[in-house]
């Protein structure tokens, strides 16, 4: 039934951006997720969402993401999301602003905070990208949000998809510290890049041009994501969805070895 495994990179493959959101959000005393409501309430035209869709240069981009992370009007979309959130809550934390707070994002910092944090390989979900390449039955593809990457030094690559371990000199002088590791895109039979399409997820349209790339219908791709949001509009076009929660990459691989009826995690990831 099936023909190919769709694996998003970020929160997948490697540890979500949401962890550096978070962390930068805990380190400033914003309430949480008040950054991250943020970003997505700006869908699809915000500043990080061109970014991906290669609209912007990180230059043009860094500015531009610090005015909107800094809009006194995020409170309020935030105060609304809580509600939504907790509808019957009688103390929901984050409604009560301190006015005397530093509510000022900077977009650069800010940014290399959430691609700092997600750095590190989920060794399980890799494992069984390397096996599913063993196995040899499907075409095993990486379907990402990512960004261009200046080249300021000689790489292979010049696309992001929240992997890497930077350094003060690399953040400064070299990006090229935001580029997948190239054990990990090597894995794949495609690697199709936001950036590079033009189209990000959840746009069913990057679904769709991903399937005719790989050349497979949508009814034989599990799409395997982080992202509530990519998933609903990957099974929109057809596509069977795995998702894989924070901590639950295990749980997620076990729902995906049920799928597709064979055995792929590792001996270790079972224990």
């Amino acid at each position: 039934m099936y023909k190919a495994i769709f694996f998003d990179i970020g929160g997948v493959c490697v540890h979500s951006p949401l962890e550096g959101i978070r962390a930068y959000e805990r380190s400033r005393g914003f309430p949480e997720n008040y950054l991250n409501v943020a970003i997505q309430s700006r869908t699809p035209h915000g500043a990080f969402h061109r970014l991906e869709r290669n609209e912007l240069t990180l230059e043009e981009f860094y500015p531009l993401f610090g005015r909107e992370m800094s809009d006194p009007g995020n409170r309020e979309v935030y105060r609304e999301w809580m509600k939504k959130r907790a509808p019957n809550q009688q103390q929901q934390s984050g409604l009560e602003w301190d006015e005397t707070m530093d509510w000022t994002v900077d977009g650069k910092s800010f940014f290399f905070q959430m691609m700092k944090e997600a750095s590190k390989v989920d060794e399980v979900v890799v494992g069984c990208v390397r096996k599913l390449k063993e196995i040899g039955k499907w075409k095993v593809v990486a379907l990402t949000n990512n960004f261009i990457i200046p080249r300021t030094t000689p790489t292979t690559n010049t696309t992001n998809n929240n992997a890497g371990s930077p350094t003060k000199h690399e953040e400064e002088d070299d990006l090229s510290f935001l580029l997948p590791p190239p054990h990990l895109t090597s894995l794949f039979d495609h690697y199709l890049e936001s950036s590079i399409l033009h189209l990000r997820k959840p746009d069913p349209a990057i679904f769709l041009r991903a399937c005719d790339m790989v050349g497979v219908h949508p009814k034989h791709v599990i799409m395997i994501d982080d992202i509530g949001e990519n998933l609903k509009s990957a099974r929109g076009v057809g596509m069977t969805t795995v998702r894989v929660y924070p901590g639950k990459a295990r749980e997620a691989m076990v729902q995906l070895e049920g799928l597709l009826g064979v055995e792929i995690l590792e001996r270790k990831s079972r224990l």
